[in-house]
């Protein structure tokens, strides 16, 4: 079996090492997207900056998708490729994977925002305050706090995890008509989810339904102080919208993902004080790329012993 990747140069060999698999090729970066058709699998990862697209003039490979038998997506999301990457007979993504280090990071960033660290951490020079100084403004808690999930995906199922041992109250929306998966966690329709959250973080897919879907009105609908933390994708939050709910003195966000992505230079959200951002690292562990190759190895058995494969699109 013939594997392509476009990771480091150093995985060919443990990938060429994995049970039933004949070689390993690594394909250069800036030959992102001219993908062979006569690999039996491709290991294809997203791209950065302007390179992180799934524009629909990406040129097709000739004969796509050839005698290739499954292509194994390293990220959770699908929105960052080409579409005609589908067309290949089976396309599985690395969902789960990453979702305890992302959880991990929700529920950090909402402690963060609890206990106020940035503006109670003191720095050189600082006075130490007065006991009638710490006791004006009391930290916050999660405890009895409302968290609000749009999405109950593997990712915001280990958040309200988290939040459960914290005594939080968990509510959730999700596009399915599933039940919840948790007994922790209770669906309501979206207006009640973001009207009644202390802490709405979004774990949901981009795509049609869900891009600006967090616009004027139900930012308007949050609690003045709410808390949103997105670890999805930046194009679900009206950016536009969210601005003018900040400036109005409303909300708080801390932002692992942005619209657009990177940022450029000088853009508002960087000096907004009611917005924290962080360079879409919360997926980051040193157990990533180790679960994301586990991931790979797993459906490259399954892809020979025709089993069902994990992540399956």
């Amino acid at each position: 079996m013939r594997v392509v990747h476009q990771f480091a140069p150093a995985m060919s060999a443990m990938i060429a090492s994995l049970p039933g698999v004949t070689s390993a090729e690594h394909i250069p970066l800036d030959q992102r997207w001219n993908l062979p058709t006569d690999a039996d699998v491709l290991f294809v990862l997203h791209g950065e900056g302007d390179s992180r697209s799934h524009d629909e003039g990406l040129p097709r490979p000739a004969g796509w998708p050839g005698s290739v038998r499954l292509v194994q997506i390293a990220s959770a999301g699908i929105d960052d490729y080409p579409t005609w990457l589908f067309d290949a007979p089976q396309v599985a993504t690395a969902s789960g994977t990453t979702a305890r280090p992302i959880a991990e990071y929700a529920l950090a960033v909402m402690l963060n925002h609890a206990k106020r660290l940035p503006t109670i951490t003191l720095n050189a020079g600082d006075e130490w305050p007065t006991r009638e100084m710490q006791m004006d403004k009391p930290l916050a808690s999660l405890e009895g706090r409302t968290l609000g999930l749009l999405g109950l995906g593997q990712i915001a199922r280990q958040v309200a995890r988290f939040a459960a041992a914290f005594d939080m109250t968990i509510i959730a929306t999700r596009a399915s008509d599933a039940p919840s998966p948790d007994p922790n966690v209770t669906l309501v329709p979206l207006p009640e989810l973001v009207a009644r959250a202390d802490h709405l973080v979004i774990a949901a897919p981009i795509g049609a339904s869900t891009r600006g879907l967090l616009g004027a009105d139900l930012l308007g609908r949050m609690k003045p102080d709410a808390h949103i933390v997105n670890v999805a994708r930046g194009a679900i939050i009206d950016t536009d919208a969210l601005r003018a709910q900040f400036d109005a003195g409303r909300l708080w966000a801390s932002l692992d993902v942005t619209d657009p992505e990177p940022l450029p230079p000088g853009h508002w959200l960087f000096a907004h004080p009611r917005a924290r951002i962080t360079p879409h690292l919360s997926w980051s562990s040193s157990e990533t790329m180790r679960r994301v190759f586990e991931r790979l190895a797993e459906n490259i058995r399954r892809l020979q012993a025709g089993e069902p494969l994990l992540g399956a699109v």
